[in-house]
C-alpha cells in the first residue's frame, strides 16, 4: 500500500495511476473471498435453468436494479408506478419512475451493443449514459466536484481536461478487455473503481459504472443473462462504500475495496439463488392450484406471463399468447377468480396483478 499524501479532495485528482495497479494486488484474503463469491454467482447462474423460462427473470430482476441503483442518486419510486408504467405507454408517471426505465434501457442498450460487438469501450459507455440521462453524453470537458449529499461538503474532485480523462478511458479499456492475469470478481473491483474515479461523464456516472459491472460479468461469460444486482449490496452498507473507495484514492489502499465488492457479489449471489428458487416456488403453486380448475393453465406460455408482466393486461395476452381478446380476457379472469391475482382498474385500464410476486420482488 503506497501513501498518496498529496491527494487534496478539492484539486482535481489528475494523479490518478494507471492500470493494472502496482504491487501485489490478490492477497491470500482476496483470493479466498474470490473463491466464495464465484462459487456463489456460479449457482446463482445455474439455478436460472430451473425456471421454465428464464425471461421471467430478464424481464423483472432489472427492474429492481434500476430501482435501487437509482435510489443512491435519490431517485425513488415504487414498485407498483413501475410496473403499470412498463406495461403502459398511456399513464402518467413520475419524472423518478421514467428515470428508472431509462436506467433498465441503457442496461439493454449495452446487452444489445455486446451481443453485436462484444467490447467495452468508450463509445459503449458514452451510449449508455446518454440513455440514462435522455440527453447526448460525452466525455465531459469541464470540472465537477462531488459532494456529500447531506452535508455538500467536497469530498472529492476528479481529474480534468479532456485529453488526460480519455487518456484514462483508454487505459481502462485495455484493461478491462485484455487478459492481465487478475481473477475476473478483482477486475471488476478495481474497473469499479477506476471509472468512478475517472468521473468521465457531466452526470449518470454512478448509474453507468453499476451497468458496467454487469456487462463485464457477461462479457467474461460468468453470468449467461442480467441478474446480478450489486446496487442494494450497495445502498445498506452506503458508508464502507464510500469509505472503501476513499481509501483507495486517498492510501492507495485496494485490499479493503476488493473484499468490500467480493462479499458484495457473494451476498447478492445468494440472494439472487433465493429469489429464484421462491419465484419456482411461486410458479409451482400457481400450477397446482389452477389445475383442473380452467384451460387458461394448459395454454403454453400462459403462466410464465403471470410472472413476466407483474402487472398484466389484456392486451399483453392477446399479443403474446396470439389469441383472441375474449380468450384472453377468459383467461385472466378465470385465475382471478381463484385468488391468484387481483384486478384492478388504473384510470381506464384493468391490470391483473400477480401480488404475491410484487411482494417478493419488493424484498429483493
Amino acid at each position: 500500500m503506497t501513501k498518496q499524501s498529496e491527494f487534496d479532495r478539492n484539486i482535481p485528482w489528475n494523479e490518478i495511476s494507471l492500470l493494472p495497479p502496482a504491487g501485489e494486488i490478490e492477497s491470500h484474503d482476496i483470493l479466498k473471498a474470490c473463491i466464495s463469491a464465484m462459487a456463489a454467482l456460479a449457482r446463482a447462474n445455474a439455478l436460472v435453468k430451473t425456471l421454465p423460462n428464464e425471461t421471467v427473470l430478464v424481464h423483472t430482476l432489472p427492474l429492481q436494479e434500476a430501482r435501487r441503483s437509482s435510489e443512491i442518486e435519490n431517485i425513488v419510486t415504487t414498485n407498483d408506478e413501475l410496473y403499470r408504467a412498463m406495461t403502459s405507454d398511456r399513464i402518467q408517471t413520475s419524472a423518478h419512475t421514467k428515470e428508472v426505465l431509462r436506467y433498465r434501457e441503457a442496461l439493454w442498450i449495452g446487452m444489445d451493443s455486446m451481443r453485436a460487438r462484444p467490447i467495452i469501450n468508450t463509445p459503449l459507455l458514452e451510449q449508455i449514459c446518454s440513455r440514462i440521462r435522455d440527453i447526448q453524453t460525452s466525455v465531459r470537458t469541464h470540472e465537477v466536484k462531488i459532494q456529500n449529499p447531506t452535508t455538500k461538503h467536497i469530498v472529492y474532485t476528479p481529474p480534468i481536461g479532456y485529453e488526460n480523462i480519455v487518456r484514462l478511458l483508454t487505459n481502462l479499456e485495455h484493461f478491462i478487455n485484455e487478459d492481465n492475469g487478475l481473477e475476473p470478481l478483482v477486475k471488476m473491483a478495481i474497473m469499479h473503481y477506476q471509472f468512478e474515479a475517472i468521473h468521465p461523464f457531466p452526470d449518470g456516472n454512478g448509474r453507468t459504472g453499476r451497468i458496467l459491472n454487469i456487462l463485464y460479468l457477461i462479457h467474461r461469460k460468468l453470468l449467461d443473462v442480467p441478474i446480478l444486482y450489486l446496487s442494494r449490496y450497495f445502498i445498506q452498507n452506503r458508508s464502507d462504500y464510500y469509505r472503501c473507495l476513499r481509501e483507495v484514492t486517498e492510501d492507495g489502499n485496494w485490499e479493503q475495496w476488493i473484499l468490500y465488492v467480493l462479499t458484495a457479489v457473494e451476498q447478492t449471489s445468494r440472494e439472487t439463488a433465493h429469489t429464484i428458487e421462491a419465484i419456482n416456488i411461486l410458479i409451482e403453486n400457481v400450477i397446482t392450484q389452477a389445475e383442473n380448475k380452467t384451460k387458461a393453465i394448459e395454454r403454453e406460455g400462459f403462466v410464465d406471463l403471470l410472472f413476466k408482466w407483474p402487472y398484466c393486461k389484456i392486451t399483453i395476452v392477446e399479443r403474446e399468447l396470439q389469441c383472441s381478446r375474449i380468450t384472453a380476457t377468459k383467461y385472466l379472469n378465470e385465475i382471478t377468480d381463484l385468488g391468484l391475482l387481483e384486478r384492478q382498474k388504473v384510470g381506464r385500464e384493468y391490470y391483473y396483478i400477480n401480488k404475491n410476486l410484487i411482494a417478493l420482488l419488493s424484498s429483493v
